[in-house]
């Protein structure tokens, strides 16, 4: 190892034991190095082997999960070969981890201060009033307001940034060489996504830790990392300085990423663009290229020899047998394909002036204004797309409107019919008219439920059919989720994330609505199978003159799906119009400000040549 380089990992592989015992290769021959005060994103689809990788770092894979080749070398020392008393003295001391949902990371009984202190004390801190002083002064260097009093405030008292805010304090607290960030800005709105990457980049700036950031927001990547790793299906595909790597993509796996990123400059009505086919089974990997099934450029020398990662005369390593013989770009991909959606028809869903308050709990007891009179209407076969930070009141209007919560003031028509507090008889139709998809599908699915038994569950509520005809109605529905009905027997562990949304779609298209409600359906998803989502919803409108509530924290996502969009700030919606209005003639300031802290994946100009940190396999 070189002096700069504080952080090798050759040949590294990693194999989980399968259910049927079954060897799942799920990280195969990687390599790569991280410099010191690095910044280093690693990208690709669910399962490529992304979080696989980054715990394997610290030795901290889950369940059946071991490392079966290679080494890991920190300044020179194999963690991969060390015991755990010595993997003790280095995790959270010189690797410090971030994790995607800080609501499971954090301890509910536990206070923000008193999460910081455990680190603390583990890493040899003994006493009590220095510990406190310290957690409180991580607290506000990761701007947490007020951080004396806030130290004494539980996770649940705190938004999803600040939760974030506060994982980042705990991994800062034993002052890492090395921070591993598995997808902490996912579930964020994009001021405070931007703020967090702020954050980090600050920290690096500062402190000179090295950062790996995993993600599947090639935005993300442009905004915060010199650096970028590629992987599929266990491997990686290329590896070289950002503004390479995503101004002249050498694989065609990255280019196909590139291509399925939503872009805030591509109007409304245009469909996203995924790559064809799925991620490969794990299990059956053998020789040759494991993306050549889903390869426009395939040879027949793809499916037979294993492409090894090689130098370009650019300094990016790409591991591809026709990208390596060639000197000039890939193909530009086909441009985006307009949405096939006919004009919005008659008026099916109507809301004046909603207000809605929750009471605070604890010794600060105090009211929260939710929705502050608001007022929307949303025809059949249209596209309402509703953006804005968390707590703006987005998923608050979602519920009301689809009588989940009771509003407090105001009104919802229903086909012309007041439908604001209606009798029991009459919410059981309301609700059969109004649906949702939920953000998480794993949470919305009961795991001991089979597909079948969910996507049957509304049938069997609203008292749809006999037992043959919903067993037929059924297998319809997973066929127009894009599933096969042979899947009604298996339980949603056994699916992908895409897959378990294509079931919720299913579910909530069971009784026949007319008004489908989507709370961010696809901010957990990567960009292909988010394509695939949105894809399948725009061909659901168009096929059953769906009215669609959209609610999504990605400007880009909303704009090309939507026919309008509502922009909430503070339960108010404070600019409305057609999508494409909204996103290229802002007028208000908070709509300026949302699609300003959107990122795009254009590495800065002042990237282009910052290529001295970047590490480099031997």
């Amino acid at each position: 190892m070189t002096a700069q380089e504080l952080l090798q990992v050759r040949d590294l592989g990693v194999e989980f034991t399968s259910p049927d015992g079954s060897a799942l290769r799920a990280v195969r021959g990687v390599s790569f190095t991280l410099n010191r005060g690095e910044t280093l994103a690693v990208v690709g689809e669910s399962g490529s082997g992304k979080s696989t990788t980054a715990l394997a770092l610290n030795r901290m894979l889950p369940g059946t999960g071991r490392i079966t080749t290679g080494t890991v070398r920190l300044d020179g020392r194999d963690l991969a070969a060390a015991t755990e008393q010595e993997l003790r003295a280095v995790r959270g001391a010189r690797i410090g981890m971030i994790f995607q949902d800080p609501m499971t990371a954090l301890n509910p009984v536990l206070t923000a201060g008193r999460h910081i202190e455990e680190v603390l004390r583990a890493h040899g801190n003994r006493d009590k009033a220095a510990r406190r002083a310290r957690a409180v002064e991580l607290l506000d260097r990761v701007g947490i307001p007020e951080p004396h009093r806030r130290a004494d405030d539980h996770p649940h008292q705190f938004s999803g940034g600040q939760r974030q805010r506060i994982l980042i304090a705990m991994a800062l607290a034993g002052e890492p060489d090395i921070l591993l960030a598995d997808e902490p800005t996912t579930a964020l709105d994009a001021t405070v996504q931007d703020q967090i990457l702020t954050l980090l980049a600050d920290l690096n700036q500062e402190t000179g830790t090295a950062l790996v950031l995993i993600t599947h927001n090639m935005g993300v990547v442009a905004r915060a990392c010199e650096r970028v790793l590629v992987m599929y299906g266990g491997t990686v595909v290329e590896d070289g300085p950002t503004a390479e790597v995503l101004s002249r993509p050498r694989h065609p796996y990255t280019a196909g990423l590139l291509a399925a990123v939503p872009r805030l400059s591509t109007p409304s009505g245009t469909r996203l663009t995924g790559i064809p086919g799925s991620p490969p089974d794990l299990t059956l990997l053998g020789d040759g290229c494991a993306f050549a099934e889903r390869c426009a450029l395939v040879e027949d020398r793809c499916r037979t020899a294993t492409p090894p990662l090689t130098r370009t005369a650019d300094g990016v390593h790409v591991a591809c047998l026709p990208a390596a013989a060639r000197t000039d770009p890939l193909p530009a991909p086909a441009p985006p394909a307009p949405i096939d959606r006919p004009a919005p028809g008659a008026v099916v869903l109507e809301a004046e002036g909603l207000r809605k308050t929750y009471k605070g709990r604890g010794a600060r007891r105090h009211t929260v204004p939710a929705l502050d009179g608001v007022s929307l209407t949303l025809a059949a076969g249209e596209t309402l797309g509703v953006v804005g930070e968390s707590g703006s009141g987005k998923s608050t209007l979602a519920r009301v409107l689809a009588h989940a919560h009771t509003s407090d003031g105001g009104s919802i028509l229903l086909r012309g019919e007041d439908v604001t507090r209606p009798s029991r008889r009459a919410l059981h139709a309301v609700r059969r008219q109004v649906q949702m998809v939920f953000q998480d599908p794993y949470a919305s699915l009961n795991p001991r439920m089979t597909v079948g038994e969910i996507v049957a569950e509304p049938l069997i509520a609203f008292g749809l059919g006999d037992r043959d005809e919903r067993q037929e109605r059924v297998a319809e529905l997973l066929r127009r989720a894009g599933l096969d009905p042979a899947v009604a027997d298996r339980h949603p562990r056994s699916f992908s994330g895409g897959q378990r949304q294509r079931i919720g779609i299913a579910r909530a298209l069971a009784p026949e609505p007319s008004v489908l409600i989507c709370d961010e359906p696809v901010s957990a998803l990567d960009v292909s199978v988010q394509a695939q989502i949105v894809g399948l919803l725009t061909d659901l409108q168009r096929d059953l003159g769906l009215a669609l509530v959209f609610i999504a924290h990605d400007l880009a996502v909303v704009r090309q799906v939507s026919h309008r969009i509502a922009v909430m700030h503070r339960g108010r919606i404070v600019e409305t119009g057609s999508a494409d209005e909204v996103c290229e003639h802002p007028r208000d300031p908070y709509t300026r400000a949302l699609l300003a802290a959107a990122p795009e994946p254009v590495p800065p100009a002042t990237r282009a040549g910052a290529t001295q940190k970047t590490g480099a396999l031997a």
